[in-house]
């Protein structure tokens, strides 16, 4: 009878915990959900949020092409390839890291180096562009010869993007030099009004951060 008491005693025991554990779990999950949602809406890693805070240059071996180009004023932009955020499935699985493309704007006698300073910023997408259609067109008029297709944008009539899935896939290693001419070339297409990269705004991200971040 002894053994029959502690038996039931643990299984009523064993039952509220697991009841706390769900209430507990319960009660945390809009919190964790929230911080899941603004964690997707960010593009960039942390680490490029400190260093165009700090006008510094981004420099090391995330860095998979670079190329400068002298302006007329004698200011230099330094444009380089690197990975994004990391960003997981509902499962937990990561999913394939997005390609940013950075343009660092160094002032007219300015050494190109980490401590800079650096004086303006571009941020965008290296793996897609944005579309803007000309009238009468869809999106899947929109054909790259590596065989991308654009797909249209549900918020915003008259506009597409394009993943460069496939162009990727067909320069291995990617010839991120080339990008531009890509870019030059859509824009020559009859149902392209305009196209380019796809901005990512880095300042509106940083407040989102800050806004977002315990005092």
């Amino acid at each position: 009878m002894e053994q029959r008491r502690r038996w039931i005693l643990f299984l009523i025991g064993a039952l509220v915990g697991v009841g706390i554990l769900w209430v507990v779990q319960n009660h945390s999950n809009p919190a964790r959900d929230e911080k899941r949602r603004i964690r997707e809406q960010l593009n960039l890693p942390g680490m490029m949020f400190d260093f165009a805070v700090t006008q510094k240059g981004f420099y090391g071996h995330y860095v998979l092409y670079e190329s400068v180009a002298t302006q007329p004023d004698g200011s230099k932009i330094r444009s380089i390839v690197t990975g994004g955020r990391r960003h997981y499935a509902a499962d937990g699985t990561e999913l394939p890291e997005d390609r940013i493309w950075i343009e660092e704007t160094y002032a007219p006698g300015v050494a190109l180096a980490e401590a800079g300073p650096v004086k303006s910023y571009t941020f965008t997408f290296a793996d897609r562009l944005t579309i803007k259609l000309k009238s009468g067109h869809v999106a899947s008029e929109v054909v790259l010869p590596s065989g991308d297709v654009a797909v249209p944008l549900a918020n915003q009539s008259g506009y597409a993007m394009v993943f460069l899935k496939a162009w990727q896939k067909a320069t291995q290693p990617t010839e991120w030099k080339s990008l531009p001419d890509l870019v030059k070339a859509v824009n020559r297409l009859s149902a392209v009004d305009s196209a380019e990269l796809t901005k990512i705004n880095w300042q509106a991200e940083a407040d989102l951060i800050k806004a977002n971040t315990a005092p």
